[in-house]
């Protein structure tokens, strides 16, 4: 019915974020340049200048701090770390020499030589066309932003935006930490610009915010009266001059929403079982600080990635073994039943960095040094966290998982490392669990093409969709460019996925899948036609999927696996799957 509606309406389309049905004013923000004026300096008064700009950098140092700290158990650590990149580009010591350089050569005000640097390393980023460094291009626009307006005693405007719709060409991650921190009450956010992987999406579906992005020419439009923003997956946009018969419908679709959502909590106690006796296991991922709160209400069957780096991302130094032991025995206790927990170890590179380490500059360092690479070239800090797992898996239910594994070679070695740490532990008479059970992730299609070897070597296999999805298409997921073509419905996913998990059954292994797609409706269904029985999500989604497990027939699904297999692109997978799902 409101598809009918919705066709005779002006429908402008844009990449989910968040989903949510949304109905109210929007509010067009066209934000203001901040206005820089160039002013020479006299040579006695450089020092002054110098100076000026360090009082700016403290001052700007301390608002990110306060800010970090305010928000700390309201927004996970994952997402907080958005912050500490900012505050590493505060002490650059590249950018502050050139800066400090630029004052006494130049002879003009800081404000001025400080836009004009900055200017210069976003036009950089921007140019080297990597979705990656465009993101640090805008890490460094804002930062410089509330450094000139913290030099010229100017506030960042922020306009009456409560119970409103934001539309604006982008936003910053600091703009919308600030609207969290001051407890303003935005509807949903719209942009002209941003990516689903972009810093403000990430805070975005952390804050539970109707978000569309990318939604071309919303700056050049009149926006007057009620909108209708529609962030659900299968419809992704925003409804101008809807009437009245439309808006009625979305009305009752947002009450209907409401109310299907009160039902799915009350599944929360209830396990993942088919209406003909299928069981599947349904664990949570665990990133941050927010996702090891309620674990127990929760009610997950395991935790089924644990991603340690956010300890060390947390850290102002390497954690020591001491403090890992700590933080695994709460969330193993804290979980309790003495249910599943498998603990991916230090998985970073890429587009994640510690800001007290140094990572070497990489062409492209989706491919470069990340995962298992590069603890295997840091052998200390591996053995650190191995022993620390070993010793606090004694006597629970603890399991160890290497992330991004694409040989042979690198399996064997990481377990070298495990029976070398196994060994030291045991001269030293110190307790630990010596048939850890020891699994891999799946990210990368070398990996997939090897499961039936790599089967006769772990204990388990994860499937990681996301990098899956990217390096199996060619197609980066940070990019806008390629988005089309980074979907993870493609038919060379799906067999890449079935693949594993026919390898996993050869062997009596475990196949789980922890990636985004684990907590999609139509994902499930084609896992479950796989023969996939664990799944780990985000605590959010465990009962949505409950609802469509417990409402399917395990056998009847069974028959879709060789009709999804033989699917020639995406629309005809979606087109089969969207008929399984309620």
């Amino acid at each position: 019915m409101l598809n009918e509606g919705v066709m005779s309406m002006e429908r402008l389309e844009g990449k989910s974020i968040f989903e949510g049905i949304v109905i109210g004013q929007p509010y067009l923000r066209k934000k203001k340049k901040v206005d820089v004026t160039e002013y020479k300096i006299d040579e006695d008064k450089v020092d002054e200048e110098i100076n000026r700009f360090k009082f700016a950098l403290k001052e700007t140092k301390q608002e990110i701090k306060f800010l970090i700290e305010s928000l700390k158990g309201r927004i996970n650590s994952d997402e907080l770390k958005i912050l500490n990149v900012h505050l590493m580009i505060l002490d650059d010591p590249v950018l502050l020499s050139e800066i400090n350089t630029r004052i006494t050569s130049d002879l003009i005000n800081v404000e001025k030589i400080l836009e004009s640097v900055i200017e210069k390393y976003v036009d950089m980023f921007n140019q080297l066309n990597d979705p990656v460094y465009r993101q640090r291009g805008l890490d460094i626009q804002d930062v410089g932003e509330k450094l000139i307006r913290n030099l010229l005693s100017e506030e960042g405007e922020l306009e009456d935006i409560e119970g409103k719709i934001l539309i604006t060409k982008e936003l910053f991650p600091t703009e919308l930490l600030k609207i969290h921190h001051f407890d303003i009450n935005i509807l949903g956010i719209i942009t002209e610009y941003g990516g689903e992987t972009s810093h403000v999406a990430i805070l975005a579906k952390a804050l539970g915010i109707p978000t569309l992005m990318g939604v071309k020419s919303i700056m050049q439009r009149e926006w007057d009266g009620k909108i209708i923003l529609d962030t659900r997956k299968s419809s992704s946009c925003v409804i101008i001059d809807a009437t009245d018969k439309v808006f009625e419908g979305y009305e009752n679709e947002q009450e209907e929403l409401y109310k299907k959502v009160c039902e799915l909590e009350k599944l929360i106690e209830l396990p993942a079982e088919t209406l003909d006796g299928g069981k599947l296991d349904l664990s949570i991922n665990v990133g941050g600080d927010l996702d090891m709160l309620d674990l127990k209400k929760k009610n997950p069957d395991g935790i089924g990635l644990f991603r340690s780096e956010f300890i060390y991302m947390d850290s102002e130094f390497f954690p020591s073994e001491t403090k890992q032991m700590e933080i695994y025995e709460k969330v193993y206790n804290d979980l309790g039943g003495d249910r599943p927990v498998i603990i991916r170890t230090l998985d970073i590179g890429a587009d994640k960095h510690l800001s007290y380490y140094e990572m070497n500059d990489e062409e492209n360092p989706f491919l470069g040094l990340r995962g298992l690479r590069f603890t295997l070239s840091h052998k200390s800090i591996f053995k650190e966290q191995l022993k620390a797992i070993l010793r606090v898996a004694y006597g629970k239910n603890i399991k160890i998982m290497y992330p991004m594994v694409t040989n042979l070679w690198e399996i064997e070695e990481a377990d070298k490392i495990l029976q070398e740490v196994k060994n030291e532990l045991k001269a030293a008479k110190v307790d630990y669990k010596d048939d850890i059970e020891v699994g891999i992730m799946i990210e990368v299609p070398s990996a997939a093409l090897l499961a039936d070897v790599f089967g006769e070597k772990v204990d388990f296999f994860s499937i990681g969709t996301n990098d899956l999805t990217q390096y199996i298409l060619a197609a980066d997921r940070l990019s806008d460019d390629v988005a089309h073509i980074y979907d993870c419905y493609d038919p060379a996913v799906l067999r890449a996925i079935n693949m594993v998990a026919e390898a996993g059954i050869r062997h009596g292994k475990k196949v789980s899948v922890c990636g985004e797609m684990a907590g999609d409706p139509m994902a499930i269904i084609a896992f479950m036609s796989f023969g996939i029985k664990d799944l780990s999500m985000l605590a959010s989604f465990l009962p949505r999927a409950k609802h469509l497990i417990r409402n399917s027939d395990m056998n009847d699904i069974r028959k879709l696996k060789n009709k999804i297999l033989s699917c020639r692109d995406s629309n005809e997978v979606k087109d089969l799957l969207k008929n399984y799902v309620m």
